[in-house]
């Protein structure tokens, strides 16, 4: 079990630099009872959680762009559900901006850096006003920012733009907001996972949705079953079905150690009814009832 000291408030990696929705998101639910800790990727993020940064946040799925694609990869690392787990949640609303250079105009512009997500999330508004601009994924929307501040671009700072949050401008020199809210549609938000070192660390209180008696699992194949053959293709359908609980959603990623074109299950769970049964006992029973021959489960969090 990990518990932070009491006397010095936890540490909470987020997508980095500072400035990130990342950081907006962690900032908006924990304000200043944790110590925030910058990471250049959200893969840094997972491999940092540790007893001395027991706490992070991770972008999962974006309501106009989808699943934030490299979270769900890194949701394969069996680490996951072993040592660090999703604990809760967390859902901001996403308005991007078009950052330039000081006195940079639209029709100076060749080159358009961001996160993909961010990219995707913009897609119309790149068509119809900067159809011939070369899209360049970034790590992260605030160091496409960075890069064009300092001008550490491959490319003229002052041909190149960004998309991100309107905070950069205050966090680096020489920056304006050249265009607001360029989102595509209005209704543009991310959910968040708040990840932990350990099962029973203490989350700080804050501002994240509140206990919904949800979880997530991992479903693939089991390790004995790696190299089976097409016709030994576990029934996952029944498997869900045996579970006897409210799918709230599935995802799919390659297996890493199985046959080509196989695939783990991400399926988020719940209980609508909020019963009298403990939401951890009813899991722990529906996963007792939902054993397989060949199918590997694991809880990646619950909240």
């Amino acid at each position: 079990m990990c518990v932070p000291d009491p006397i010095r408030p936890a540490t909470l990696a987020f997508l980095g630099p500072a400035g990130t929705f990342s950081h907006q998101a962690a900032f908006d639910c924990f304000g200043t009872s944790v110590e925030y800790v910058p990471k250049q990727t959200i893969e840094a993020v997972f491999q940092s959680l540790s007893p001395d940064v027991p706490l992070g946040i991770v972008p999962q799925e974006n309501s106009t762009y989808g699943s934030v694609i490299e979270t769900y990869n890194l949701l394969r690392d069996p680490t996951i559900g072993q040592y660090n787990f999703i604990r809760s949640y967390t859902v901001l609303e996403i308005r991007h901006c078009l950052v330039v250079r000081q006195g940079v105009k639209l029709e100076n512009i060749d080159h358009v850096l961001s996160h993909e997500q961010a990219l995707g999330q913009c897609r119309s508004f790149l068509a119809r006003l900067l159809p011939g601009a070369t899209l360049v994924p970034t790590d992260s929307t605030a160091s496409a920012a960075e890069d064009i501040s300092n001008g550490k671009t491959a490319f003229d700072p002052n041909r190149c733009a960004a998309i991100c949050s309107s905070i950069v401008t205050t966090v680096f020199e020489g920056l304006e907001v050249l265009q607001k809210n360029i989102q595509d549609g209005e209704a543009n938000s991310t959910r968040f996972f708040i990840v932990s070192h350990g099962s029973n660390t203490t989350i700080p209180s804050g501002q994240i949705f509140p206990v919904r008696r949800e979880a997530l699992l991992r479903i693939g194949t089991s390790p004995e079953n790696h190299g089976t053959s097409e016709s030994q293709r576990p029934n996952f359908a029944k498997f869900i079905r045996a579970l006897d609980l409210d799918v709230l959603r599935i995802d799919r990623r390659p297996a890493l150690h199985a046959l080509t074109f196989w695939d783990v299950y991400f399926i988020e769970v719940g209980d609508m009814n909020d019963g009298n049964i403990p939401w951890s006992d009813k899991l722990s029973q529906a996963l007792r009832k939902a054993t397989y021959p060949g199918i590997e489960v694991t809880l990646l969090g619950k909240w």
